[in-house]
């Protein structure tokens, strides 16, 4: 009876099984919605505001070193810095001296955003895809409350209408200007949420005829600066730069993968700098500056003033693809992107530190070496270039690669683990001591993102351990094996491809399809830290052989994955923890890219941008990131000599920037590399190349051994065609890249060549 009753009823029982299940799904669902709900005050009034901009106030006095001097305006919210050393006084926003506020060119919003200590940008959590606002202090601030604290001032900006209250400190501290902003003293009060805090914008700000030799510097590549005196030069629809820390504001494929897109707009260090006649400083963020952004505004932007800041990102945003989603019961979107907030801050202080230079240090070497020694003395540099170090060769051996066939796949070995060795000994027998070579695709599956697994076609585990054994009874030759963690697509082994992948603001997977149907993932931090240990245990046999890192020093991001989230800077911590990991075998240690994160536990860098992306505000390209790790830490940079269409000018790019004689090449024909995704390492032959290799090393050998180890202190652009390095030992170089011989400070350097001077001699 029974039997035949749940056979009758089949059907009925399973739907109601399913509905059951909808519920309980919803239920839950319907919880999580609430618990991940953005809250907001529902009673707040916009209280009454209490300031008047139109009183000009005074500054006064709140604190003093030795060699600054922090000043304080009450009316205003606004503070200076007195160099006492210079009687330079650093205005922290614009008055009539510094800008006529009174000129008919500026509006009402541009003469409050020149009178802002601070800006806020937030968004209605209400209206989640209405877009933000922006409003500054000089007009939409309704108070301002000041506590004077040790060596300084804390100031509440109340922005009354939006209920936004910013606390942020003004201090002096160990002859630095310190700006910092406590996020427990954030409030709001209402249904908005503050995304950015754009922090003293006009700090410092010039106008380009006021300064007879002044400029901004900012980390593009490897630094680049706008100099004043060039401001009638450039188009008349001048643009702003935004460089954002480690990686672009919004992480996806698009931004990764294409280095226009991913280059052109990150920096490798937080920091920028100003240089106004015979005074200078240098700004950095020295605490969680993982989530801000440089923000440059060269003369001719709106306003014919030169000015520099930081963005502060104080809550993660994400980008919505709006393609026919419902806004409403009658309303619909069908294209274009808007901008979500998290519904909490980012749980970090922030710090920002000014170093104030003057005379001959008043410029971006300066900056460099006061941010170098900022980094050694807080344990954020190492210097791993001992004393008597010998000069080594920048080499890079591509391994093998594959060719896409009708059916099957072709590997095509081009340096096998036994030419590997090969090319070392010949190097070595021709008088190359020293090496730092990087071995890259050299593992099976290289394609698919496989981290372990020797090529059987190049020797295998075999082969390895041959070339460890090798390593091991010669001097000089720190070899490592290139590796990439942060990246999987489907095909990979061992991959959960819900748990081990980053997820974005609205909890979708941040990936990318091949026309294939294969899908690419960015790797969740601990899924790296965990992929790297599997693979240090799989290296143990081979002792001597070093990790090299492809992506750890080139991209940080945050991750939403509910099973292991991270914020930006959780991140960074993550990441120096895989390179500990690595340290703590006692391997060396090679990374591509100088994200300053890795700068205390690698010991060769490689790959770094010797060049910028010459946006038309930029009139110079300068070596800064080279300057701070130069005789520190051995660096070759991007441009690679069997790939230059000069190799002469080549060679002044390394000397230029203190790199190592750097070559990219295989054993077998680069013929082989014909329709692989290689096929731009159109010349690579060792036996073409290696006579070049060797007499390019022992020209640097003879000619630069004098400095390295040294610190690079001053990089001086004499002429368009003509720059003077000089070292801490008192060595100098003087570059020509003209095709004339030219004579600078007395020194006749030939037409693309150089000279080096030891001791007034050459």
């Amino acid at each position: 009876m029974v039997k035949k009753f749940l056979k009758e009823r089949l059907g009925t029982i399973i739907l109601f099984v399913i509905v059951i299940v909808f519920l309980i799904w919803g239920y839950f669902s319907i919880q999580k919605a609430r618990s991940n709900a953005i809250t907001y005050n529902e009673d707040y009034e916009v209280p009454e505001g209490s300031v008047d901009f139109t009183i000009p106030g005074e500054y006064v006095s709140v604190a003093k070193t030795d060699r600054l001097e922090l000043f304080y305006n009450e009316a205003k919210g606004a503070i200076q810095v007195k160099d006492l050393e210079s009687g330079y006084l650093w205005k922290g926003i614009c008055d009539d001296e510094v800008y006529d506020l009174g000129t008919g060119s500026v509006n009402g919003l541009w003469r409050a955003y020149l009178q802002s200590s601070i800006t806020i940008t937030y968004n209605n959590l209400k209206k989640r895809d209405s877009g933000s606002k922006k409003e500054y202090v000089g007009r939409e601030c309704g108070s301002i409350e000041t506590e004077y604290i040790t060596n300084g001032v804390a100031v509440t900006y109340g922005f009354l209408t939006p209920g936004i209250y910013v606390t942020v400190e003004y201090v002096l501290e160990d002859d630095q200007f310190v700006v910092r902003i406590p996020v427990d003293k954030i409030r709001e009060e209402t249904i908005f949420a503050v995304t950015t805090i754009e922090l003293l914008p006009y700090f410092g700000a010039s106008r380009s005829d006021a300064v007879e030799d002044g400029y901004l510097f900012y980390p593009d590549g490897s630094g680049a600066i706008t100099t004043y005196a060039k401001a009638n030069t450039r188009p008349s629809d001048v643009t702003s730069a935004t460089y954002y820390t480690y990686t672009n504001k919004n992480v996806n494929f698009t931004n990764l993968w294409q280095s226009d897109q991913y280059d052109r707009y990150t920096a490798a260090m937080p920091v920028f700098g100003i240089k106004n006649g015979d005074s200078a400083f240098l700004a950095a963020f020295t605490e969680n500056g993982e989530n801000a952004g440089v923000t440059v505004f060269p003369s001719g932007y709106v306003v014919d003033l030169n000015h520099a800041g930081f963005e502060v990102y104080v809550r993660n945003t994400y980008n919505v693809n709006m393609y026919s989603m419902s806004t409403s019961i009658d309303a619909s979107v069908t294209g274009g992107t808007v901008e979500r907030v998290d519904k909490t801050l980012i749980p970090e202080d922030r710090e920002i530190r000014y170093f104030f230079l003057n005379g001959e240090e008043a410029n971006y070497s300066g900056m460099a070496n006061v941010y170098r020694e900022y980094l050694l003395e807080n344990n954020m540099l190492s210097n791993v270039i001992s004393e008597g170090d010998e000069m080594p060769l920048a080499l890079n051996l591509l391994m093998g690669t594959t060719k896409e066939g009708m059916i099957f796949d072709e590997y095509i070995a081009m340096t096998d683990f036994e030419q590997v060795q090969e090319i070392m000994k010949r190097l070595k027998e021709q008088g190359v001591s020293d090496m730092e070579v990087v071995l890259r695709a050299w593992m099976k599956g290289y394609d698919d993102y496989e981290n372990w697994g020797p090529a059987s076609q190049l020797g295998g585990t075999s082969g390895l351990k041959d070339l460890n054994q090798y390593l091991a009874s010669v001097e000089g030759i720190n070899t490592y094996l290139e590796n990439c963690f942060m990246f999987a697509n489907s095909d990979t082994s061992g991959i959960d491809e819900k748990k081990d992948v980053v997820y974005d603001g609205l909890n979708l997977e941040v990936s990318a399809s091949d026309f294939d149907g294969t899908n690419y993932y960015i790797m969740n931090p601990l899924a790296v830290y965990n992929r790297n240990k599997k693979f240090l245990d799989k290296l143990e046999k081979y002792d001597i052989l070093g990790v090299a890192y492809d992506d750890v020093g080139q991209y940080a991001y945050a991750d939403c994955n509910e099973l292991a989230p991270y914020l930006k800077s959780e991140t960074v911590t993550q990441l120096r923890e895989v390179l500990g990991s690595t340290e703590s075998t006692g391997r060396n240690i090679a990374v591509l890219g100088a994200n300053q994160y890795v700068y205390s536990y690698a010991d060769y860098l490689y790959r770094l941008r010797e060049d910028n992306y010459g946006l038309v505000i930029t009139d110079y390209e300068v070596p800064f990131v080279q300057m701070v790790v130069s005789g520190l830490i051995p660096y070759s940079t991007e441009g690679a000599g069997n790939l230059a269409y000069d190799l002469q000018v080549q060679k002044l790019k390394w000397i230029e920037h203190g790199s190592l004689p750097y070559f990219y090449l295989t054993y077998e024909s680069a013929l082989n590399l014909r329709d692989t995704n290689h096929d731009t390492l159109f010349s690579s032959t060792y036996a073409d190349w290696e006579s070049i290799v060797v007499d390019t090393y022992k020209e640097f050998q003879e000619n630069f051994s004098c400095v390295y180890g040294e610190q690079m202190i001053r990089h001086d652009i004499l002429t368009d065609d003509v720059k003077c390095l000089e070292y801490s030992n008192g060595v100098r170089v003087y570059i020509n890249y003209g095709d004339e011989e030219i004579t600078a400070q007395g020194v006749t350097v030939p037409a693309k060549d150089y000279v080096v001077v030891r001791g007034g001699e050459q």
